[in-house]
């Protein structure tokens, strides 16, 4: 085996190793029932929400394998995000700093479109409910909640997300949301039965991506023809999209109430 030389070590970028031992928490598909996991996915994203907006940390790397759950001392599950070795502060403008790292951050099949190109933008908030989304479309296709067991192969409808071709990954995902109400539907229809309730959550939060789309789409043709005049250019939110990819329109799709601050989810 032949050692690194010397003069390369300066492309590796410093690390620190952090030893955690903790609970064995159960992994999503073994919750036990649909409702169960729809319960722990909403506590992740509680859990999520508060700690960007008290711990000003954002996760960055999502993914079927870091929303967990445990029993509590009342006999209920609840919702448990792990995994937070890739996650950023947020500054004091809102903003999370360019990453530094030599690799992009995210796990591929639940990647933010936008992120999966070679010079990616900064990871906002918005992209981290996008792997949200696509976590739920995914359990839908390979969970048996009640078997607690999950597909062995990646679903056909959902093959392109796992590609070593980032690109094919991300024309994949681009083309989904850029005509979400008909391609979402498409793989709907392949969801087998015990995902089959999740089904009105992936249309909702789906919609929210469709008038997300159409919303930056009518941004950017005003644009240019205002840039075309010499006028002012109009407002947009890049953070949330036009304001339609956010926790409360998230949390408005899949029905169910914001509660106070003290009262979200601790992670581990």
């Amino acid at each position: 085996m032949e050692l690194l030389k010397v003069d390369t070590i300066k492309d590796f970028e410093d690390r620190v190793l952090h030893d955690l031992v903790m609970k064995l928490y159960g992994k999503l598909w073994e919750v036990g029932n649909v409702n169960a996991f729809m319960d722990v996915w909403v506590h992740c994203l509680e859990c999520h929400h508060y700690s960007y907006v008290i711990g000003r940390v954002l996760h960055r790397d999502l993914s079927e394998n870091n929303l967990m759950f445990k029993i509590g001392d009342d006999k209920q599950v609840k919702g448990i995000l792990n995994d937070w070795d890739m996650a950023s502060w947020v500054d004091v403008n809102d903003n999370i700093p360019l990453s530094t790292a030599q690799h992009r951050t995210g796990t591929l099949p639940f990647m933010a479109m936008e992120l999966m190109v070679p010079n990616p933008p900064a990871h906002l908030y918005r992209h981290d409910l996008e792997s949200f989304f696509y976590i739920l479309v995914w359990a839908a296709l390979h969970y048996d909640f009640e078997n607690k067991a999950r597909a062995p192969k990646v679903h056909p409808a959902v093959r392109r997300w796992n590609s070593s071709d980032m690109q094919s990954a991300h024309d994949n995902k681009r083309a989904l949301l850029g005509h979400m109400k008909a391609n979402i539907e498409a793989i709907i229809t392949q969801i087998p039965s015990h995902g089959q309730a999740l089904i009105p959550w992936i249309r909702a939060i789906g919609n929210l991506f469709f008038r997300a789309h159409a919303a930056r789409v009518q941004h950017d043709l005003v644009l240019d023809l205002v840039l075309r005049d010499g006028g002012t250019p109009p407002i947009w939110d890049n953070k949330t999209c036009g304001g339609w990819i956010t926790f409360e329109k998230f949390m408005g799709a899949v029905g169910r109430p914001i509660r106070a601050e003290n009262g979200a989810p601790a992670s581990a």
